[in-house]
């Protein structure tokens, strides 16, 4: 009788909730440590393809040097307490995003990196190949506009422009200063259009 279960072996036991996810062509990725195995349940035994997980350069936007996260002032403001790269999720797109109408793997690091990854079609080896790197085209779309903010000199803040706006239209939006009864009083009352005909007709 055929065992309901098969057994496969990896490099480290998955330490993270999204560390094992199935595609809709029939891979599952296992994440573990600083490679995510891709398996195939038809051949858990088989061949294998996987994601080798690199160091990459922090983006400079203040982050904190690796070596200087554990420092005893940064401890209470972490929150990873992993030194070493490992895949902190991964992730399957939609079947047909490859050219052989397969998934794409997404990986996010532990420092903030996400990837994309598709299998060896034309290489010949067992090691996904990156597509795009996500991290650094949303870092260079923030940085192409200036993350947001415009510090030239032309730029008028909105808040300026709306009351530039209200009193250019005669509406400011608030009064000067409460009004008193004896303010209205005081005010002259300008003859009506409808009170003038009237005079005209009774003439």
């Amino acid at each position: 009788m055929a065992p309901h279960y098969q057994s496969a072996t990896l490099i480290a036991a998955p330490s993270y909730p999204n560390s094992i996810t199935w595609s809709s062509d029939n891979l599952v990725a296992v994440a573990s440590g600083h490679i995510v195995t891709i398996l195939n349940p038809a051949a858990i035994e088989g061949p294998r393809g996987f994601v080798l997980l690199r160091p990459r350069d922090p983006f400079p936007i203040g982050v904190v040097k690796r070596e200087d996260i554990l420092e005893p002032c940064l401890v209470p403001t972490s929150l990873v307490r992993d030194t070493e790269l490992c895949a902190r999720s991964i992730s399957w797109s939609r079947q047909g995003f490859t050219p052989n109408s397969g998934c794409l793997l997404a990986v996010c690091t532990v420092d903030g990196h996400v990837n994309l990854y598709r299998p060896p079609i034309w290489e010949f080896c067992a090691e996904w190949v990156e597509v795009a790197d996500v991290s650094k085209l949303l870092f260079n779309y923030y940085r192409s506009i200036n993350f947001g903010e415009d510090d030239s000199p032309d730029s008028i803040p909105q808040e300026k422009a709306n009351s530039e706006q209200r009193h250019e239209m005669g509406c400011t939006g608030e009064l000067q200063g409460p009004l008193s009864c004896s303010d209205l009083g005081r005010r002259k009352r300008k003859p009506s259009r409808l009170s003038n005909l009237s005079v005209k007709l009774l003439l």
